[in-house]
């Protein structure tokens, strides 16, 4: 869908926020020390600075994780983004191979007093860089410095968790990286199970085989198996039926996110989503 049609589906967002009741949620889960009123939430991409934030709670979502933006642009985020809702927010971040320890630690404090979790994201074009097998050594110095600069942030009374976003895809679970962050102790990793953009309406039904979908379980589970309860699984790609979401969940993604169903027919579908039917 065109940045036209975004912008059209963002909006309707917004206001359905300020005129609709959130469906009832009998499914609060407590996720990486936090709660959340439902385990299903937006992904970074839709509402990339805010302008829903929070408010996505009134739309019976438990979260909304806005982004990717880069470390040091954190000031662009939506005076929206701070406002006060039900859902939680998570900010995902850029992850760039050239950046300096000293601009990561900025970039984390700057966006550490605004998010209730915060997204490492390995999946954009600027950190594809860092997936080489040359560039482990500095994308383990990287995530290094981030966790400790988290545990510098951290205080009793306010902790932010700190996850990864990596691609998961057919033949490519990354259970390498996987063992990565739970030796360094982060909070989460959240599996990207679509290629990425453009966010086609081709690709959008290509996820309703059923086929993908048991794929997309299948390496949930397979992370979750390498993983234990040691980190919290997150799922992204592909969910537009009550159906996917709960398949998800069995498979062992404790959060679910959606991006693509929001764009086609938003906010209606997802309230379906959330009430048990499908999407019209």
């Amino acid at each position: 869908m065109g940045s036209f049609g975004h912008k059209l589906a963002l909006q309707l967002a917004c206001i359905s926020a300020r005129c609709l009741t959130a469906p009832a949620c009998a499914c609060p889960v407590e996720v990486m020390g936090l709660h959340f009123a439902a385990p299903l939430g937006i992904a970074a991409g839709f509402d990339r600075l805010g302008r829903l934030g929070r408010r996505a709670g009134a739309l019976g979502l438990g979260f909304n994780e806005i982004g990717s933006i880069d470390l040091g642009a954190i000031t662009q985020l939506s005076a929206q983004a701070l406002s006060p809702g039900a859902a939680r927010l998570g900010i995902n971040l850029s992850l760039a191979p050239d950046i300096s320890l000293a601009a990561l630690r900025a970039g984390l404090a700057r966006a550490w007093p605004l998010a209730d979790y915060l997204t490492l994201n390995l999946i954009g074009p600027s950190s594809a860089a860092l997936l080489g097998a040359e560039q482990r050594p500095r994308l383990r110095q990287l995530l290094a410095a981030a966790r400790t600069e988290q545990q510098r942030l951290d205080r009793p009374q306010r902790r932010v968790p700190l996850a990864v976003k990596l691609r998961c895809l057919p033949g490519q679970v990354p259970l390498e990286l996987a063992e990565l962050l739970l030796e360094l102790g982060y909070d989460g990793l959240l599996a990207a199970h679509d290629p990425g953009p453009p966010a086609t309406r081709q690709r959008y039904h290509t996820w309703q085989d059923a086929a993908q979908q048991a794929q997309a379980c299948a390496q949930i589970e397979q992370l979750r198996r390498l993983c234990g309860k040691r980190i919290a699984l997150m799922s992204v790609g592909g969910i537009q039926t009550a159906e996917h979401l709960q398949a998800r969940l069995a498979a062992g993604a404790e959060l679910v996110q959606v991006h693509s169903i929001l764009l086609h027919g938003w906010p209606w579908n997802v309230q379906r989503l959330l009430a048990g039917g499908r999407p019209a």
